[in-house]
């Protein structure tokens, strides 16, 4: 998401229209939201992003809206009763920081520096004064508040969760690309048919490739090399391609591999790679692919793989912490 606010916010400056950065700084207790979550405010209300919606976040835009200009870091404290009044279920605190953008500056430089190495932290000062960059090095991996030549400054790394290579352009794969978008996936498309991995009919993806699958690894080197976030979909339209990504897949470091299709097959794809020294591929390989919750039609086995892929996220996440 911070990516494409980030980039929403530098048109607006670059437009000549005020805005302003709200951002969750610390929570405790059932707040919806968790430090380093955004929303972008301008002249007409709300832009893009969200704090966790609800009256917390209602209250918020007003403050922002009402005063684009002026920054301040503001605590909501809440009882039980004043928690129910926010929409939540019980009492806990958020404290809010208000950061007026007036400069283009930064905001390029953030824009320019998403996925560089080493990482790059937008550093959000708790006095509300005009956003950092920061190249230190440190384990910070989740958004956090630290010091930063002794100011105290909500930093919130530049980097993503990974990508997620869908191999096959079929049915299934069209209904996952937009979810894969608006879930704040980045993905690529592959598929042996030009048809089938277009840009017109792939918008969301970030790539679209017509290769053979027997061609992956000459293909997808250098900036597209798999790396440990990564994840894989397999869902070609046969068993032969779903061989050769499957065999592809296996020889990267892919914390997440998913293949869709039958038992019978599964079991001959395994028995094949296992026979060429794929010695851990049950373990490594998820199959079938998405979450158990009866899925049947190409509509709800995409959103089945995409909860598994939110889980998978997720779990990537709370082991950096």
């Amino acid at each position: 998401m911070i990516e494409r606010l980030l980039q929403t916010a530098l048109c607006e400056i670059q437009a000549g229209r005020p805005a302003m950065l709200v951002s969750i700084v610390r929570s405790t207790g059932s707040t919806p939201r968790k430090a380093g979550a955004l929303m972008l405010v301008g002249e007409n209300g709300l832009l893009c992003g969200t704090i966790g919606g609800g009256l917390l976040e209602h209250r918020c835009l007003a403050i922002a809206s009402s005063a684009l200009t002026v920054p301040r870091c503001e605590a909501f404290v809440l009882d039980n009763r004043q928690a129910g009044s926010l929409g939540m279920v019980c009492g806990g605190t958020a404290e809010v920081l208000f950061t007026p953008l007036t400069d283009a500056a930064p905001l390029q430089q953030a824009v320019d520096s998403f996925r560089a190495v080493p990482p790059v932290r937008f550093c959000l000062p708790l006095d509300g004064s005009a956003p950092l960059l920061s190249q230190v090095q440190s384990i910070l991996s989740c958004p956090a508040v630290v010091l930063l030549e002794e100011r105290p400054v909500l930093a919130i790394p530049l980097s993503d969760a990974g990508r997620v290579f869908v191999l096959g352009g079929g049915h299934v794969s069209l209904a996952l690309s937009p979810l894969l978008y608006h879930l704040e996936f980045r993905h690529i498309v592959i598929d042996d048919r030009a048809a089938f991995c277009s840009p017109e009919r792939f918008p969301h993806a970030e790539h679209t490739l017509c290769i053979p699958f027997s061609l992956l690894t000459q293909t997808l080197a250098g900036p597209l090399s798999p790396a440990a976030d990564d994840a894989f979909c397999i869902m070609t339209r046969g068993h032969e391609g779903d061989t050769d990504a499957l065999r592809f897949a296996l020889s990267t470091p892919a914390s997440y591999i998913g293949v869709m299709g039958s038992r019978r097959k599964r079991e001959s794809v395994f028995s094949l790679l296992e026979s060429e020294g794929f010695l851990h591929v049950r373990q490594r390989v998820i199959t079938p692919i998405g979450l158990a919750i009866g899925a049947q039609t190409p509509a709800e086995i995409a959103v089945s793989i995409a909860a598994q892929l939110i889980a998978w996220r997720s779990s990537k996440t709370a082991a950096k912490l």
